[in-house]
């Protein structure tokens, strides 16, 4: 995951590199991340940003179990599954509700 990053080489940095090999700060440690990585890599997925920056408000889908950043404290799903649950509620709401009518 973290060698998604372009500067990584067999575990030595590029753009830290003024000569002689200099080792990626992220291959020796799991709470340094270097500025290209964290500028670059990270805001191209969402899911591994939230998982390695642990931003408050960060909840995991009760549907899928992915990390998303939450926009209220009641959030309980990702936005993907936040859809598809709404849309079988709201089936199963109207389904209730048509069976319920007096005839």
């Amino acid at each position: 995951m973290r060698k998604s990053c372009c500067n990584y080489d067999s575990g030595n940095c590029i753009s830290l590199d003024d000569g002689e090999p200099c080792i990626c700060v992220q291959s020796i440690s799991y709470s340094l991340c270097c500025t290209w990585f964290r500028d670059w890599v990270l805001p191209g997925t969402p899911t591994l940003h939230a998982e390695i920056t642990k931003p408050k408000g960060l909840k995991r889908c009760t549907e899928c179990g992915a990390p998303f950043l939450a926009k209220s404290n009641h959030a309980k799903y990702c936005s993907d599954c936040a859809r598809k649950v709404h849309r079988r509620q709201k089936t199963a709401s109207d389904r209730k509700r048509r069976s319920n009518t007096d005839k």
